[in-house]
């Protein structure tokens, strides 16, 4: 196998563009799961047209939601399975864009466009190292699979049905999930888990329609209610007051995540926060009581807040209602239905029970254990095609459904990815570099290649 990394190479160094013009169509299609339908059928036909031009068996089907893509090449007794969603965030505020959001845009080096890195580059880079395996799979004796999810910017709420009807197809030796930058240093990030998600909103509801503001001394304004509530979830320092709101996260994950914290730099939160323009952190976290709340507590987040008139100039009402919407992402072990029973009881006491409280998505957390097969193949293939060893961290502080494969069909998941510290994900102006784009292929070529030849010795031995 000492060939095959050097021909994954030759092959991606002289056929990148091609990659470039998929990722073109991809992020031509304006695929924002939260408000678009035809959109998300067009881009998975795309993706479906793709893989069966690589010789893939491709199918096609809605769970009840955006459709799923599955592809599978190969008919080696090894597989792994590749996870990505072809669906994005809005675009918006549009105002603040360079250029357009859905037509990809090459400057400086850079490529810009809705999804470039999140997760639409992803993507197209796959496909790029699937060719470049290709003339060797049956030698590598790999079976490759892919799924394109189009709800994950949305909660996943139908893949979890997806993955309990294609659990035999699903299963694998090992994975990659979606995502992976590169920070300042050069070094790829590895992450190995993600916390969970239970986004909700709570409504305070009081009169039947604004009201002139002129009776505010008798009418009650559901926007006080509003206010008094979120104080009592988060005090000044940032420390979260909800009742049990820690409870549950596992030791055996702890322990992992404090030994590869232990190897973090520094100098990451500094960059973090020049980046943000941001003075200190909440509380004043620094280090690594800093790298611990954010790779190993659950948090609480407000996403947004809205009460009455909020446009220009002045209107005097007193607003009908007023509402927050919050993101809570639990860490392993935690049960989100758990951690929301013990925030309504809270509320409930508090004197809040009236509030409303609407679930939007919810799931749990998910990781691997550092010492996976598949794991230290991306570490390996990472070392060479960026000269220095990766970041390898436990978990992200971000969220994906991650946990289905790792705790529902038990495959250890590693981490890849095209981005950048610069990315912008979620945000105007999208964009991933031109040369991260390349490694990122290379990357997972070689981390298939080598991940292969793992397996192929434990057999023999």
């Amino acid at each position: 196998m000492t060939t095959y990394p050097d021909k994954a190479i030759k092959y991606i160094n002289e056929n990148y563009r091609k990659y470039i013009d998929i990722l073109k169509k991809l992020v031509e299609i304006p695929t924002v799961s939260a408000t678009n339908t035809k959109e998300m059928m067009d881009c998975a036909s795309l993706l479906s047209s793709i893989l069966k031009e690589q010789g893939a068996r491709v199918e096609v089907k809605s769970f009840g939601g955006h459709p799923l893509v599955l592809g599978e090449i190969g008919s080696g007794s090894n597989s792994i399975v590749i996870y990505n969603h072809y669906d994005v965030q809005p675009p918006e505020p549009l105002e603040s864009w360079d250029t357009p959001p859905f037509e990809l845009t090459m400057r400086d080096g850079k490529l810009y466009g809705r999804g470039a890195s999140d997760n639409k580059g992803n993507i197209a880079a796959r496909l790029g190292a699937l060719d470049a395996v290709l003339p060797f799979i049956d030698e590598l004796g790999l079976r490759i699979k892919f799924v394109f999810e189009g709800e994950e910017e949305v909660g996943s709420p139908t893949f979890p049905k997806a993955v309990e009807e294609k659990s035999d197809f699903l299963v694998a030796q090992g994975g990659i999930w979606e995502t992976g930058y590169v920070g300042r240093d050069g070094r790829l990030g590895i992450t190995l888990g993600f916390k969970g998600m239970l986004y909700i909103e709570i409504i305070f509801r009081g009169a039947a329609r604004d009201t002139h503001s002129g009776n505010a001394p008798l009418v009650p304004n559901p926007a006080w209610d509003l206010v008094r509530m979120l104080t009592h979830l988060k005090d000044a320092m940032g420390r979260i007051l909800v009742p049990g709101f820690h409870e549950g996260i596992k030791s055996e994950f702890l322990e992992d995540a404090e030994k590869l914290i232990e190897d973090l730099d520094p100098k990451r939160l500094i960059e973090l926060k020049k980046d943000l323009q941001i003075e200190h952190f909440v509380g004043g976290l620094e280090g690594i009581d800093a790298f611990k709340a954010l790779m190993t507590m659950p948090s609480l987040n407000i996403c947004g807040l809205y009460a009455g008139y909020t446009g220009k100039g002045a209107k005097t009402v007193i607003p009908s209602y007023a509402g927050v919407k919050i993101d809570i992402r639990p860490v392993p072990g935690q049960d989100p239905n758990m951690i929301l029973e013990n925030l309504k009881r809270y509320l409930k006491d508090l004197g809040f029970g009236h509030a409303e409280v609407n679930i939007h998505s919810m799931y749990p957390a998910g990781y691997t254990k550092p010492g996976e097969k598949v794991v230290e193949a991306s570490i390996k293939a990472a070392e060479r095609v960026y000269g220095v060893p990766p970041v390898v961290t436990p978990l992200s502080g971000g969220s994906g459904p991650i946990y289905l494969f790792t705790d529902v069909l038990k495959v250890p998941m590693t981490g890849a990815g095209v981005g950048y510290y610069g990315s912008r994900s979620h945000a105007p102006n999208e964009n991933i570099r031109v040369e991260d784009f390349i490694n990122g292929m290379k990357h997972v070529a070689l981390l298939l290649i080598e991940y292969a030849s793992m397996l192929n010795e434990a057999e023999s031995d």
